[in-house]
């Protein structure tokens, strides 16, 4: 057969960001109709975190397998930092994402000034 790889396709990144969008879809639906009353805050807050992890889980998929070269190492360890910030306290996801996309910026900068 022509066009086909000798490696097996790996459906759980396809089956993890399904998940993610389900998640978070449902975290939108809830809290778009039911807005914050008790009985369904507590389902909508779980899906939206879990939705997160899942999705940071599917952005980092690749790497599991090789390295990210083009990243300084800090600024991963920033971004799991935030991710955790913003899935314990999504209000603060006002600060954290800007904070990690200045932190890489800062950090690009001097990585090229860098000889």
């Amino acid at each position: 057969m022509s066009g086909s790889s000798n490696q097996p396709t790996d459906f759980r990144r396809p089956m993890i960001l399904v998940f993610s969008i389900v998640l978070l879809t449902t975290f939108a639906v809830i809290f778009w109709n039911e807005g914050q009353r008790g009985e369904h805050k507590m389902l909508a807050n779980a899906a939206g975190r879990v939705g997160l992890v899942m999705a940071g889980l599917w952005i980092a998929w690749p790497s599991l397998l090789r390295p990210i070269n083009w990243l300084p190492p800090g600024i991963a360890v920033l971004g799991v930092i935030a991710l955790g910030v913003i899935a314990a306290r999504p209000v603060l996801a006002i600060a954290a994402i800007p904070l990690v996309g200045a932190a890489l910026f800062v950090t690009t900068i001097i990585r090229s000034l860098k000889p």
